[in-house]
């Protein structure tokens, strides 16, 4: 696989307290394991050229960093379930999917990355068995205090195993 993140440089002390309790019903941290910082995926595809991507990130080089607040908690009911952080509606993130799109076109993305299509989220656990459903939908439901991260990079990643194929700060 090979993709588009947004990620942050910042501690994030909270994102990761949250990985902690969404982890806790997983055989390791999934999240943990990654070893990369919190960071929001903007494209996804199974097999495309590093190159294609490395162009796609030239317009961000522009890009004034995004802060983003998180306000609740989302779950992807597929097996493993998926838990994550859902940021409140920003413009300026949309905008940035849907340049990514643009560039690149959306055809060859994972369907559940384009735009129309694409729910934006802080992922903080991949891999929750399903027999712990009613846990990760007490936890989906639980009261959130919101919390804001700012997002100064945007990198075009491949994985597994992670690594890191171009980085671009925006500016601050």
């Amino acid at each position: 696989m090979i993709g588009i993140t947004l990620r942050t440089t910042s501690e994030a002390g909270r994102f990761w307290e949250w990985v902690d309790r969404a982890s806790a019903w997983e055989a390791t941290s999934s999240i943990r394991a990654l070893g990369y910082p919190p960071h929001l995926t903007l494209a996804r595809y199974a097999d495309l050229s590093p190159d294609i991507l490395r162009e796609a990130l030239e317009p961000l080089r522009t890009e004034k960093v995004l802060s983003l607040t998180f306000d609740r908690i989302g779950l992807f009911d597929v097996d493993p379930l998926v838990l994550w952080l859902s940021p409140r509606s920003d413009r300026r993130l949309i905008d940035l999917h849907a340049r990514i799109h643009e560039a690149v076109g959306p055809a060859l993305c994972d369907p559940y990355y384009r735009p129309g299509q694409w729910t934006p989220h802080l992922t903080i656990a991949t891999a929750v068995p399903v027999e712990r459903r009613k846990e990760a939908f007490a936890l989906a439901a639980e009261s959130f205090e919101p919390f804001s991260l700012v997002f100064d990079m945007a990198e075009v990643v491949s994985w597994p195993p992670l690594g890191v194929l171009e980085t671009v700060q925006l500016s601050g």
